[in-house]
């Protein structure tokens, strides 16, 4: 997995480079949480401005919203359609198309990437978290132009400095994921050892190859789906590169134990994935998280703390949701789709033309 230098990415040449390369890319933010009623709204317009009014970077942009476990949306769709979103939906609106039905429990953000994927039309999808605080719009640009540079890999993770709302350093969560990666996978996929911010939420992925990746749907969405790209891929086709500092909302050190536990057990099935491909190469990764307890017996999933630790009780999300190309709603949408492309890379022709 290459690094990248971002200076020498030329992000004047983006739109020449979708042109030549025949890619368009959809910009793609799962929202939820009154976190994310602060900062969305900036984030989808100063977007739209840079990277689609005064540029031609982007060809939509598009937000998922989900309620949080009160209910509550925040306002999110307002916020993000007065913002200057291409289209914004509410999860569960759109997730039966593509997906069984799911427990208000279940979907949250892994739930809200595979409905964005399902809607959106580009050749690249670029996810974006929506809670960064003193939001930079080059970081869109760095992705976008690393997306496009060179031999256009499938896989563009970031990196960046993050730093919580109050000042302090992030990536507690981080650290500890990457000694994970290194002692359980690293002996099948060498090029995790490699990737510096596994739980980044702003990375470019080729349509076609997420759309056949099966991924956790709890916390280890980011991780299952990187891992899963980069064994695919063999580490080649990917690159990362460094991104503007991350202002992100810190989050309560009870929260962070729960993401790592849940963390943990997609890391711990992924293991067993791999072990057992040696063996059997039609096994299924979802059908392997679907018998976590068969594979550790003995070892308890559950979360154990004293009385009164938390306010409400941790219910872990367990299972991989399947490939979204496995899906009939998503195979329907495939011709909707290579339209889309069609008719956007026209329109970025004429508009080349036109001010060439």
């Amino acid at each position: 997995m290459r690094t990248l230098d971002p200076t020498t990415l030329d992000l004047d040449a983006i739109e020449a480079g979708k042109l030549t390369k025949g890619i368009t890319l959809s910009l793609l933010i799962p929202a939820r949480g009154p976190e994310a009623a602060r900062t969305l709204g900036n984030i989808v317009a100063l977007n739209r401005q840079h990277w689609m009014r005064e540029r031609r970077v982007l060809d939509e942009i598009g937000v998922v919203v989900d309620p949080s476990s009160d209910g509550d949306e925040h306002d999110l769709v307002r916020i993000a359609t007065e913002a200057g979103a291409s289209w914004v939906v509410r999860g569960r609106s759109v997730i039966e198309r593509h997906a069984k039905r799911e427990s208000p429990s279940y979907g949250g953000k892994a739930g809200a990437m595979r409905s964005l994927a399902y809607l959106a039309f580009g050749d690249r999808l670029v996810f974006h978290d929506a809670d960064l605080e003193y939001y930079d719009p080059h970081t869109v640009g760095l992705l976008a132009a690393a997306a496009t540079t060179g031999n256009v890999p499938l896989f563009v993770n970031g990196s960046s400095q993050r730093v919580t709302g109050d000042g302090r350093p992030g990536g507690r969560t981080t650290e500890m994921l990457r000694s994970l990666l290194s002692k359980q996978l690293a002996h099948y996929v060498p090029a995790v050892t490699a990737i510096q911010q596994p739980l980044i939420g702003e990375f470019v992925i080729d349509a076609d190859l997420f759309s056949s990746l099966a991924f956790s749907r709890g916390y280890g969405v980011e991780t299952s789906l990187k891992v899963l790209a980069l064994d695919f891929l063999g580490g080649l086709e990917c690159v990362q590169v460094a991104l503007p500092v991350k202002y992100q909302v810190g989050q309560d050190y009870r929260d962070l134990v729960k993401q790592f536990h849940e963390i943990s057990f997609t890391v711990d099935v992924l293991e067993a994935y791999f072990a057992r491909r040696r063996i059997d190469s039609q096994v299924a990764v979802w059908e392997i998280a679907e018998n976590y307890d068969l594979l550790y017996p003995g070892r308890t999933y559950a979360l154990h703390r004293p009385t009164g630790y938390d306010d409400t009780a941790f219910v872990p999300r367990l299972g991989f949701y399947q490939p979204l190309a496995n899906s009939r709603a998503y195979q329907a949408r495939i011709p909707e789709i290579k339209a889309a492309r069609h008719a956007a890379l026209k329109t970025l022709e004429r508009r080349m033309r036109a001010s060439a």
